[in-house]
């Protein structure tokens, strides 16, 4: 979110602040970042009944692998899942974004992150390196996590103030899973959490793609009342509309 971009949105009659300039991610704890590149062209499933209710424990099961080169342990054959809305706590969010389809979920300092679906945690982002000074696309997340949902769709939230020890790269998450707190890292002018849904492409090196390339909106209004609206099939067309990127994007 870009720190001298603010703006006033309605949602429902709820005014919430739009902060402009959201981005991608950074690095993680020794300076570099650490993510997971998918090996194979990603499959997607079609919508169906949540097998299971969503969790709220945080104890994920035992990681596949925690450095960069891990890859996540997605089935060949994604299966359907449950949804949970990304933030626990009172909340708004408009359905609006300023340059690229994402959402601004804003809420208190502090609230607990967590996981939308199940699936593998496929980026990690531990340390705060935002410069305004050099406004790069690939810093303005701050601390941020991606997940290559067991649905074959990547979700992707930022601009947290902590991250959960347990959630490495490679690790399985359930959904409603703890992942951290909200904050406001990287570049942005108030707590909030970013929220964007992509296909995974090329682990969290893609910035540009991970930080949203579909509105999550409609998916987010369906969460917040316990529904399971699936973004499987506009994810799908999407990519195979656009593909993936083949090569880093330099520009802010």
């Amino acid at each position: 979110m870009l720190r001298s971009r603010i703006g006033s949105l309605v949602l429902i009659g709820v005014s919430v602040v739009a902060l402009g300039g959201c981005g991608g991610p950074s690095a993680d704890d020794a300076g570099a970042p650490t993510f997971v590149t998918p090996s194979a062209t990603p499959t997607f499933s079609a919508p169906g009944a949540p097998a299971s209710a969503p969790t709220n424990s945080t104890a994920p099961s035992a990681p596949a692998a925690t450095t960069a080169s891990a890859t996540p342990t997605t089935s060949a054959k994604p299966v359907a899942v449950t949804h949970a809305f990304p933030v626990v706590g009172k909340s708004s969010y408009a359905h609006v974004h300023h340059d690229y389809p994402a959402t601004d979920v804003i809420t208190a300092c502090g609230n607990k992150v967590v996981a939308a679906s199940s699936g593998t945690i496929a980026y990690v982002v531990r340390k705060d390196t935002w410069n305004p000074k050099v406004n790069a696309g690939a810093t303005r997340g701050g601390l941020s996590v991606g997940i290559v949902g067991d649905d074959g769709v990547r979700y992707y939230g930022s601009h947290l103030s902590a991250i959960e020890p347990e959630i490495r790269v490679g690790v399985h998450v359930t959904t409603g899973q703890t992942l951290g707190r909200t904050g406001d890292t990287g570049d942005a002018s108030a707590c909030h959490l970013h929220f964007g849904i992509s296909p995974p492409c090329a682990g969290g090196s893609d910035w540009w793609t991970q930080r949203g390339t579909i509105w999550p909106w409609p998916y987010l209004d369906s969460w917040r009342k316990g529904g399971n609206k699936s973004p499987v099939a506009e994810i799908k067309a999407w990519k195979a509309k656009n593909g993936c990127p083949t090569k880093p994007r330099v520009d802010p």
